[in-house]
C-alpha cells in the first residue's frame, strides 16, 4: 500500500476530497483503501494546483464514515 494522503472533508456532491502527499499522482480509478485495508472508493478526478493537489474519490457507497484527517492509502 502506498500513502495518497488524508481525508479533509465531503463534498455535497457525496464525493471524498483528500489532500494528497504522495509524489506520484496516482491513476484515475486505482482503489483507495483506509490504515485498515478496507476498501473506501474510486479516484475520479484530480484537482488544484499541481505543487499541492488534490484527490477527488467516489466512495463505494455513501455510508463511508471516515474521521478527518484519517490517511487514506492505494493499492
Amino acid at each position: 500500500m502506498r500513502r495518497l494522503g488524508y481525508f479533509l472533508h465531503k463534498a455535497p456532491s457525496g464525493k471524498l476530497i483528500v489532500k494528497m502527499t504522495m509524489r506520484k499522482v496516482p491513476r484515475l480509478g486505482t482503489r483507495v483503501v483506509d490504515s485498515r485495508g478496507r476498501f473506501i472508493g474510486i479516484v475520479v478526478d484530480i484537482i488544484g494546483p499541481v505543487r499541492s493537489p488534490y484527490a477527488v474519490v467516489k466512495p463505494k457507497n455513501g455510508s463511508v464514515q471516515l474521521r478527518d484527517y484519517e490517511e487514506l492509502f492505494t493499492r
